[in-house]
């Protein structure tokens, strides 16, 4: 989920001398932000054929008060538009009809391990709600403080499954992240933490809905967040994920001049506004 959020810019920052910093996701009820983000993918499908879309907008969030020491993020879209590119060369933008009717609640703890989701409208084909507020979704935070340089694991990422979807959620596959804090900057009120996320998506089988027969999909993830102590989250983020998709052969049935291989590749940045 975690979108992942995301950055405009991502420039090396000096450590400075702060020995420790402890990544809590502790938003304080009533608080609402709001985001800025853009997707980008490219999927080279199985015919060969190249096939681009783009989606950009902003997402408001307000953090509710949940059981215990949880936290409930409510997410809805202010506005969304969508571009795609086919196989023709064409652009073609509009903007998502509804998109203020769709939201997302999700329920976490201190570590930003999701507990609970529910959801209002669904908006196919455009980019997750919890991905944007997490950067990764179902990134999970260290349990303990962590110097510049300190790594640690997340156990499982999730990604949707490019050209496997239907109309109402696209089948998601699993992988684990590794992190590592790279640089802690401390400014007059506010910390940063600069984080990396390198991650994996092992092998996977699906039954391939564009086409008779299975398919095989692996992939892998590579990003940049930025960590506030003010807002007590990620507040700047880019994620790139790569999928490759095979057909397992010997399958009868399938098109003549197909190609037993489908990628994709997928960028998506937010930003929070002050």
């Amino acid at each position: 989920m975690i979108f992942v959020i995301l950055a405009g810019a991502f420039v090396p920052a000096p450590t400075m001398a702060q020995e420790t910093l402890l990544l809590r996701h502790r938003p304080r009820p009533g608080t609402v932000i709001r985001a800025e983000f853009t997707t980008a993918t490219t999927v080279w499908a199985f015919d060969g054929k190249r096939f681009e879309s783009a989606d950009g907008g902003v997402v408001r969030t307000v953090a509710l008060a949940g059981p215990g020491e949880m936290r409930i993020s409510h997410l809805a879209y202010e506005s969304v538009t969508t571009r795609s590119r086919g196989s023709d060369g064409r652009w073609r933008e509009f903007e998502v009809p509804g998109a203020d009717s769709a939201w997302v609640q999700v329920t976490m703890d201190e570590q930003m391990r999701v507990q609970q989701s529910n959801y209002g409208q669904r908006l196919p084909g455009v980019t997750s709600l919890q991905r944007i507020l997490t950067g990764i979704p179902d990134l999970e935070l260290p349990g303990d403080p962590l110097e510049a340089g300190d790594g640690w694991s997340s156990p499982t990422i999730t990604s949707a499954v490019p050209g496997l979807r239907n109309e109402t959620v696209p089948p998601t596959v699993n992988g684990t992240a590794q992190l590592v804090l790279d640089s802690i900057v401390i400014r007059s009120r506010d910390t940063l933490g600069y984080v990396t996320v390198t991650g994996r998506f092992p092998a996977a089988t699906f039954v391939d809905e564009l086409g008779p027969g299975r398919v095989v999909l692996s992939g892998d993830l590579a990003g940049n967040l930025i960590w506030s102590t003010s807002w007590n989250g990620f507040v700047s983020g880019v994620s790139r994920t790569r999928m490759t998709m095979v057909r397992e052969k010997g399958q009868e049935g399938v098109p003549g001049g197909g190609g037993n291989e489908l990628r994709s590749e997928s960028t998506t940045r937010y930003q929070v506004k002050p």
